[in-house]
């Protein structure tokens, strides 16, 4: 019998001509915080979907599984936990979330 199991999937549009910085940008800066929440065990997996065609409704999916509806209640507190450890300096945080902010804009969420 299977699991059951919770999502969230969060819906970004790279801004024009945004689409390959905002890529790497989700590879350099990104991973590595949903990386320490998954060794944290905030959550089971992420994995992000990129959609490149000519008028899509969004660029980038983010998909983050969770083992139960808790987890997924504490995704964000859980996440900025991570992004602390591993960006101690509050500065660099604020620089880094300013910077997203000029890469691309959220389209929306859905908790699956």
């Amino acid at each position: 019998m299977n699991e059951k199991k919770y999502a969230r999937g969060i819906y970004w549009r790279a801004r024009p001509g945004q689409l390959q910085t905002y890529s790497e940008y989700l590879k350099t800066h990104v991973e590595p915080i949903d990386h320490e929440a998954l060794q944290r065990g905030a959550l089971i997996s992420f994995t992000t979907l990129v959609d490149a065609s000519p008028g899509a409704a969004w660029t980038h999916m983010r998909i983050f599984v969770f083992a139960n509806q808790q987890q997924r209640s504490d995704m964000v507190d859980a996440l900025g936990q991570a992004n602390a450890a591993l960006n101690p300096d509050p500065a660099v945080r604020a620089a880094r979330v300013a910077h997203a902010a000029t890469l691309r804009d959220k389209v929306g969420e859905s908790d699956f």
